[in-house]
C-alpha cells in the first residue's frame, strides 16, 4: 500500500499534476484493491493521510487473515495425512 501511494505521488509530480486533496483522495481510492476499498469506504476519514492509514491497516489485516488461513489448511492437511 505504501508503495502504491509513493508511486502515485511520483507519477503526479512527474506529470506536474496539481489538484485538490479530495481529487487526489478519489484517485487513490479508485486504484485500491476492491476488497480494501469496500472496507475503507465504510470507515470515516478526513484527509488523504487518514485514507492511506486506513488502507494500510486493512491490507495488513487482510494479509494476517490470509496467512492464518494458509496455516490452518496446512495443519488440517498434515493431520489428515497422518490419519
Amino acid at each position: 500500500m505504501e508503495e502504491y501511494h509513493k508511486e502515485l505521488e511520483v507519477v503526479m509530480i512527474k506529470a506536474n499534476v496539481i489538484e485538490d486533496e479530495e481529487v487526489t483522495m478519489s484517485r487513490f481510492f479508485i486504484g485500491l484493491n476492491k476488497y480494501i476499498s469496500n472496507v475503507v469506504e465504510l470507515q470515516p476519514y478526513m484527509d488523504l493521510q487518514d485514507l492511506i492509514h486506513l488502507a494500510i491497516k486493512v491490507e495488513k489485516q487482510m494479509k494476517r487473515k490470509s496467512s492464518a488461513r494458509r496455516s490452518l489448511f496446512r495443519c488440517f492437511f498434515k493431520l489428515k495425512d497422518e490419519l
